[in-house]
């Protein structure tokens, strides 16, 4: 403790220098913390544990086009096929064009056998299931969405079309908890709402998601239904549900490799900086490392004084950027996920948090080992001469 007591009124000594520091890293580790996080919230969309035995059938033409609900004849024959849930983006808004969600028409028999993961069906008694089927105008929200705009089961909730000229009355029947929140963040009513408000919508569907019994059975499956639909008037494409969800991230660009170059750049400039910074001050103290070493310190435990106060410097400047970085992560959470959905699992996990203090401690060595040892190898004649 001695020591660290040393170190950290020797800091103080040169005020600027060591602020000049502490704020480099702060930066450096606020910047790559954040880039670091939504690489792993990008990465998390294609790699959904939940969606490995799902796939998604839709128009090839695009998102835009629907298929014909006879499809779902053909899919239900295929022997992998374990369930079917069609499913109609409705793109409504509650009271606000602001208060912007996703909800959707959905296949109320089939919906919670075939995202029984996301609903979490245990937290769901069988009371609630029977008044969700029951009730034509029901719907069932996230309890991240409930909790957004104050609703509770029971409470009727007015939606505003956009891509279509209705405007339904929905009353909740469930709130659901999901293991992710950004899987709470929807609505879903009885697809008939749709039907019955929009006559052209009757035996049509925007897509199809179908859960096979295997994940081994997706690439035949999916081969199988493509076939059967080329050269038709509605010509399907099938892929996976991870898939499926890339393709809204592939809207943003290449942004992987953005990221990860501009990670690199900030990790490199950090290192140029701080080791800078570290040499000029090491050079500055050549004198008080030779008296250090004239009084009987041995040159290690000098070495490791000039080690350990770089160090405790891009620590600190390390520990203060990441928690900046999840403060930041808190507030722009609802910003991003209002526009993408799975923004609302943007997170600062502990393995970045672990990579980024590793780093920072990394930088701290780095920048500091080699100026400190060219100084503990000078004669101790020479740094004396200044006295």
């Amino acid at each position: 403790m001695k020591w660290l007591g040393f170190v950290l009124k020797s800091m103080r000594r040169s005020r600027l220098r060591t602020l000049l520091i502490l704020g480099t890293m702060t930066f450096g580790v606020l910047v790559v913390a954040l880039l670091l996080s939504l690489l792993t919230t990008l990465d998390s969309v294609a790699n959904n544990p939940n969606s490995t035995n799902r796939i998604v059938v839709r128009h090839k033409s695009g998102l835009t086009q629907v298929l014909p609900r006879s499809y779902e004849a053909f899919l239900k024959q295929q022997p992998e096929v374990e369930s079917i849930c069609g499913l109609q983006w409705f793109g409504g808004f509650y009271q606000d064009p602001r208060n912007f969600f996703a909800n959707f028409a959905s296949d109320e028999e089939t919906l919670f056998q075939v995202f029984r993961e996301e609903f979490g069906t245990s937290g769901i008694t069988e009371e609630q299931l029977k008044e969700y089927l029951r009730d034509g105008t029901g719907c069932i929200v996230g309890k991240s969405l409930a909790d957004k705009f104050g609703w509770k089961v029971g409470d009727t909730i007015p939606l505003t079309g956009t891509i279509f000229p209705i405007s339904p009355r929905l009353t909740i029947r469930v709130i659901f908890r999901s293991p992710k929140p950004s899987d709470e963040n929807v609505l879903h009513f009885h697809m008939k709402v749709l039907e019955e408000g929009v006559p052209r919508m009757k035996g049509r569907v925007g897509t199809f998601f179908v859960r096979t019994k295997s994940p081994d059975d997706i690439p035949r499956l999916i081969e199988r239904i493509d076939r059967n639909y080329a050269n038709s008037a509605a010509e399907t494409l099938s892929e996976t549900e991870n898939s499926f969800n890339l393709s809204f991230v592939k809207m943003l660009g290449n942004i992987n490799v953005l990221l990860q170059g501009i990670s690199l750049v900030v990790l490199v400039a950090l290192v140029f900086v701080s080791f800078s910074t570290m040499a000029m001050a090491i050079r500055e103290r050549t004198t008080e490392i030779s008296v250090f070493r004239a009084l009987g310190f041995s040159s290690g435990r000098v070495m490791g004084l000039v080690v350990l106060e770089g160090l405790v410097l891009t620590g600190g400047g390390g520990a203060l950027g990441l928690a900046l970085t999840w403060l930041l992560a808190a507030g722009l959470r609802p910003v991003m996920g209002a526009v993408f959905p799975f923004f609302q699992d943007f997170a600062v996990h502990a393995s970045t948090m672990l990579l980024c203090m590793g780093g920072a401690l990394a930088v701290g060595l780095v920048s500091t080992f080699m100026p400190a040892y060219e100084a503990v190898r000078k004669p101790i004649t020479e740094g004396l001469k200044t006295l």
